[in-house]
C-alpha cells in the first residue's frame, strides 16, 4: 500500500516539482533576485502538489539510482527550457529599448541591476518593466501558468526528450526575437539616422557649432520625444509580442 501510494502521488510529485521549480527559477515574475528563495520554493511546492492531485497517469520506478536523476534531470531541463521562452520574448523589450539607447548614446548612463546581473540602460529597464507590468495586467500569467499545466499533458512525465524539430523551433523563436526588438526600435532608430544626417550638414555648413556637444542632448530629446509619440501604439505591440509567445510555447510542447 505504502509503494501504491508513493507511484500514485510522491513520485509524480517529484517529477512535477523539478519542472514546476525549474520554471518558476526562470520565469521573469519569479526570478528577481528581491524575492527570496523560501518563497519560490514555497510557491513551487504548492502548485507541484496541486497538479500531483490531479495528475491522471501511470509511473513506474526506474530500476536504478542513475533511471531517477535522468528523470530529474530530464524534468528539470523541460522547465527551464519552457521558462527560458518567456524571458526571451519579456527581453525583447529590453533589446529594444537598449538599441535606442545605444544609437542616443545613452549607453554611457547604463548602470548595474542586480535583476539582469549585467549593466542596464535606461530607455531599455524601463521598456522592460513597462512589458512585465503590461503582461500582468491583461492577466498573461494566468494563461501562463494554464500553458504550464497542460504541458504534463503534452509532455507526459517520463516522455521522451526534446527532438531536433524542438530545437530548430527555438532557434527560429530566437532569431525572431531580436527581429521583432529592431522593429520596435526602428522607428526611433530612424528618426536619429536622419537627425545625424542633418548635423552632418550642419557642421558641413557651419563649421564654428561643436556639433557633438549639440547632437548629444539633442539626440536624447528625440529619444524621448518620439518614445513619448509612440507610447498609446505600445499596447497593440505588446499584445502581438505576447500573442506569439503564446503560439511559440504551444508550438515548442506540440513537436516536442
Amino acid at each position: 500500500m505504502v509503494e501504491s501510494f508513493f507511484l500514485e502521488f510522491w513520485f509524480p510529485f517529484l517529477l512535477i516539482f523539478s519542472r514546476v521549480a525549474a520554471f518558476i527559477a526562470v520565469v521573469p515574475f519569479f526570478a528577481w533576485r528581491g524575492i527570496p528563495i523560501i518563497l519560490r520554493i514555497y510557491f513551487s511546492v504548492v502548485l507541484a502538489v496541486i497538479l500531483a492531485l490531479n495528475w491522471e497517469g501511470q509511473l513506474s520506478l526506474p530500476s536504478s539510482d542513475l533511471g531517477l536523476i535522468l528523470l530529474l534531470g530530464k524534468e528539470l531541463m523541460t522547465g527551464l527550457a519552457l521558462g527560458f521562452l518567456v524571458y526571451l520574448f519579456l527581453s525583447t523589450f529590453l533589446m529594444a529599448g537598449q538599441f535606442m539607447d545605444h544609437k542616443a548614446g545613452l549607453m554611457m548612463a547604463g548602470a548595474f541591476d542586480p535583476l539582469f546581473g549585467s549593466q542596464v540602460t535606461i530607455i531599455g529597464q524601463f521598456f522592460y518593466f513597462l512589458a512585465v507590468v503590461f503582461y500582468l495586467t491583461i492577466n498573461g500569467h494566468h494563461l501562463l501558468f494554464l500553458s504550464l499545466r497542460e504541458s504534463f499533458t503534452l509532455l507526459p512525465l517520463g516522455g521522451p526528450f526534446a527532438s531536433p524539430p524542438v530545437i530548430w523551433q527555438y532557434l527560429k523563436a530566437f532569431a525572431g526575437v531580436f527581429l521583432l526588438a529592431f522593429q520596435i526600435a526602428a522607428p526611433v532608430i530612424a528618426v536619429l539616422w536622419l537627425l545625424d544626417i542633418a548635423l552632418g550638414f550642419l557642421s558641413r555648413a557651419v563649421p564654428q557649432i561643436h556639433v557633438f556637444i549639440v547632437g548629444l542632448p539633442l539626440k536624447v530629446a528625440f529619444v524621448l520625444l518620439v518614445f513619448l509619440l509612440l507610447l498609446p501604439l505600445l499596447g497593440g505591440v505588446m499584445g502581438e509580442v505576447f500573442d506569439r509567445l503564446s503560439r511559440d510555447f504551444q508550438l515548442i510542447m506540440q513537436h516536442w
